[in-house]
């Protein structure tokens, strides 16, 4: 009996010391600390109860008391001093009152790390650090000088002692700080007491495109809430993205060579208490983070769809005014009366997509039925509820909000909800940047290259310490994208593209007027897509703009989108 007792006591009491160490919650620690010392004190004292007798056991057992009572201190402290040593070093409390509370060593050795230098694709430094005599950096921004730094606010994004970091700023910052890369380096520097320097981030970006498109986009959006992508579709790579609006990052960043450091933080919180009043909301990285309703750019998708499994097609496309695919709903109109003396009536597939019938779209979505159209999104990363991921795929240097084919997992279980989501209604939501993907992938004979915006990181002697390697899918077969790249051409030279023209040049791209809100409310905004390749023949640039509220895809958006490739094609060779 009292080996069983030996058994269970030693066995289950180290056990249970174990476990716990492991464990986050405080109260699972303790319960499991109190119970292994009970155990152990069980199975150490069966074994004094076998050995001993009289005084000597007595004292023994006193002995054992303070023993147990020394190995609880010296696991609690060997808990705390090495397994969550980092958690407790960076703990954060906030009160009931909203006041923070924690170790100030964390954020004043961070301080004092000479953060990475930032490169545009051709050199230009947009983001530098330099530091005071007592060794705190600050980041510096030289592309202020000959742009507006609010253009590269969103992909560069902040670095801030008191809120934290954003955008490349936080997904690359222990490439940044030298964290990465440069462990035997980054250790040294702690031995030493030398301060951090990071690594050097090169990316896609191209800063004079960045600036145009910046200019571009408050120009034909009247400052309106807007976003812009601009990729290659034959790799991947960002060549610009620009959200509107922007923020100035400096003024977000600490200056250790303010006479007055409270001043200093107490002017960045009131620039945040500022950014954060803004009903324009310029923190959100909009081509990235934003969901938006993509109107008719989804036709694009459908056509695709529709090209795949080209049974669809076999029964005659029509353009009526009205189409009720569910008798219990309001019918489809399209956004034009009698559109179908544009299309023809019966039509075809390059006609419905150049002048966007939203009934013809309706009804190839019903033939395709859910199961068909899913599939066609999914393979684009365009995900039911269900299987969303917390971030997209498609990205892989910044935060991406995933596109939703729908909110509710039982929401494609209708004709009309099918036939609202092919023309890009419903419940459908996606990100600037994914249908800028779905262009570049059409552009690209089908496969889909994974977007990015780091090109490469170098240490401080200019070895690359991380080259990114491209990454492809193919999403759609050679001949159908190149079907798909004729409809897009005959959509700007014959349809209601025709304002994302670019002399000199083909251009192919689809419009989208997606609304957001009761069709019935007399307010109802209503967002201005476009998304376009070019040249058609041989695309260089995938382009997605997007303009809250502009009401008119195939006036405001196409003309943004046409602005934006004629900015592309004017750098050329500069």
């Amino acid at each position: 009996m009292r080996g069983v007792v030996r058994l269970v006591g030693l066995g289950g009491g180290l056990g249970l010391l174990v476990f716990g160490m492991f464990q986050r919650s405080e109260p699972l620690w303790l319960l499991c600390l109190w119970s292994g010392i009970v155990l152990l004190m069980l199975g150490v004292g069966a074994t004094i109860q076998a050995l001993h007798t009289g005084v000597r056991k007595g004292v023994l057992n006193l002995a054992l008391v303070f023993v147990l009572l020394f190995v609880m201190l010296t696991v609690q402290l060997l808990r705390a001093q090495f397994i969550y040593a980092e958690s407790i070093y960076e703990k954060v409390v906030r009160d009931g009152e909203g006041n923070v509370t924690g170790n100030v060593r964390p954020v004043l050795r961070s301080m004092k790390v000479k953060r990475g230098a930032i490169f545009d694709r051709n050199g230009v430094m947009l983001v530098g650090s330099d530091s005071n005599p007592d060794g705190f950096a600050r980041r510096t921004y030289p592309i202020a000088q000959q742009a507006d730094v609010r253009a590269f606010s969103h992909v560069l994004g902040f670095s801030s002692s008191r809120f934290g970091q954003d955008g490349l700023e936080a997904t690359w910052n222990e490439w940044l700080t030298g964290e990465e890369g440069q462990p035997l380096r980054s250790l040294q520097d702690d031995v030493l007491n030398r301060p951090h320097t990071g690594n050097n981030l090169q990316l896609t970006l191209d800063a004079r495109l960045q600036q145009a498109v910046w200019e571009r986009m408050l120009a034909v959006g009247g400052g309106k809430p807007a976003s812009a992508v601009v990729l290659d579709p034959r790799s991947g790579a960002i060549l610009a993205l620009v959200s509107v609006p922007g923020y100035d990052p400096q003024a977000l960043s600490f200056n250790p060579f303010a006479e007055d450091w409270n001043a200093d933080n107490q002017r960045i919180a009131a620039y945040w208490q500022q950014l954060n009043a803004d009903e324009r909301r310029p923190l959100i990285n909009r081509p990235l983070q934003g969901l938006y309703a993509p109107g008719s750019t989804f036709k694009t998708v459908t056509a695709a769809a529709s090209l795949i499994h080209r049974d669809v097609l076999e029964e005659p496309i029509a353009c009526p005014n009205e189409y009720f695919p569910d008798p219990n709903a309001p019918p489809v109109v399209n956004a034009v009366p009698d559109l179908a003396r544009f299309t023809g009536n019966p039509s075809d597939l390059a006609r419905v997509y150049a002048f966007s019938c939203n009934t013809a779209f309706a009804q190839l979505g019903v033939r395709l039925q859910a199961d068909r159209l899913s599939e066609m999104a999914e393979s684009w990363h365009i995900y039911p509820p269900r299987v969303a991921p917390d971030n997209s795929p498609d990205m892989t240097d910044l935060q991406t909000a995933a596109s939703l084919l729908a909110l509710r997992g039982t929401f494609l279980s209708t004709e009309g909800a099918v036939a609202a989501t092919a023309f890009g209604q419903g419940q459908l939501l996606t990100t600037p940047l994914q249908m800028a993907i779905v262009a570049a992938t059409i552009a690209n004979d089908g496969v889909m290259s994974k977007a990015y915006v780091v090109e490469r990181v170098t240490d401080e002697s200019g070895a690359v310490a991380y080259q990114h390697a491209k990454r492809d899918q193919r999403v759609l077969p050679a001949k159908v994208a190149a079907e798909m790249r004729e409809l897009m051409r005959r959509g700007v030279t014959e349809g209601f593209g025709k304002a994302a023209a670019v002399a000199g040049t083909s251009v192919g791209g689809k419009s989208g007027s997606a609304q957001a809100g009761p069709p019935e409310d007399p307010n109802q905004i209503v967002h201005a897509w476009f998304h376009a390749i070019a040249p058609v023949e041989q695309p260089r640039y995938a382009v997605a703009v997007m303009i809250e509220n502009g009401r008119d895809g195939a006036g405001v958006g196409a003309r943004a989108a046409g602005e934006v490739l004629r900015a592309a094609f004017e750098l050329e060779g500069q």
